[in-house]
């Protein structure tokens, strides 16, 4: 995916092999059986957002799936401006219906703390345990844009009542706010970058996402400066429904440190 030195990639090899040799151990201690993970990308990312981390929780003997929601990634062309949050929730329940997918560990990053909200307020019993990645954890009635600045909310407001796409910010901005610095990582993730419908970010939950009696965890990336994520992750500590943890990574820590991400997840159980 990207260049590297032949020394550097014999070090970055090694290193993601005794990391990965971890994450085995650590999914044979947790688990009798294999799970199957449905991991949901953020905002503006596409399922190519696990591309890295994919094949780690499939060489520690579980199995995987990564649907791109509607209008994003290789799906951009599917009605960008109208693929909201009830799309979204749309995709993945029709995912896992389609491929008859059962007890899923479903894990949503960022953005897709609402589909996972959203998933679960369709109760489809087929989520065993909701992972949510440094993400919001909306209830029933909230939306993105409840948790933004009320300016910003009424911007999204504007663009979503005309069907209109926010536009990602370019990379030098979105680039320290997710960690990716790496100039080849950069020149990378830019073109897959893509604008989301605003409706994204105005839709509401509309089930109850704490009807169904499914586990519940929240994994903090310790390196994400940003304030919304830290008040998210200090109130969710403090909530006994869900199982708390933290990982040593920036916001896009599936991109940056897969291996540290996967044994991270692996150790929620």
């Amino acid at each position: 995916m990207f260049s590297l030195s032949r020394r550097s990639a014999l070090f970055a090899t090694a290193g993601a092999a005794a990391l990965l040799q971890g994450c085995a151990h650590t999914a044979a201690a947790g688990h009798a059986k294999p799970r199957h993970y449905v991991l949901v990308h953020g905002a503006w990312h596409g399922g190519w957002a696990w591309s890295k981390a994919a094949p780690l929780l499939r060489a520690a003997g579980h199995t995987v799936s990564v649907p791109t929601l509607s209008g994003l990634g290789e799906r951009a062309h599917v009605a960008a401006g109208t693929s909201g949050l009830h799309v979204h929730v749309q995709d993945v329940t029709a995912h896992l219906m389609m491929e008859d997918l059962r007890d899923v560990v479903l894990v949503g990053h960022s953005y897709a703390g609402c589909v996972v909200s959203g998933v679960l307020g369709e109760r489809t019993g087929r989520v065993a345990h909701a992972v949510y990645v440094d993400a919001l954890v909306p209830m029933q009635g909230q939306a993105l844009a409840s948790f933004v600045p009320a300016p910003v909310k009424a911007e999204y407001e504007k663009l979503a009542a005309q069907n209109a796409v926010v536009p990602p910010r370019p990379p030098e901005a979105w680039g320290p706010m997710w960690g990716i610095t790496d100039p080849a990582m950069v020149a990378w993730a830019t073109p897959r970058i893509l604008p989301q419908a605003a409706r994204s970010f105005t839709e509401t939950v509309q089930g109850d996402p704490m009807a169904e009696n499914v586990r519940r965890s929240f994994l903090k990336c310790a390196q994400n400066p940003n304030p919304l994520f830290k008040s998210i992750g200090a109130g969710i500590r403090k909530d006994a429904r869900y199982q708390y943890a933290e990982v040593d990574g920036h916001h896009d820590v599936m991109l940056l440190d897969a291996p540290r991400f996967v044994e991270a997840l692996l150790k929620l159980g």
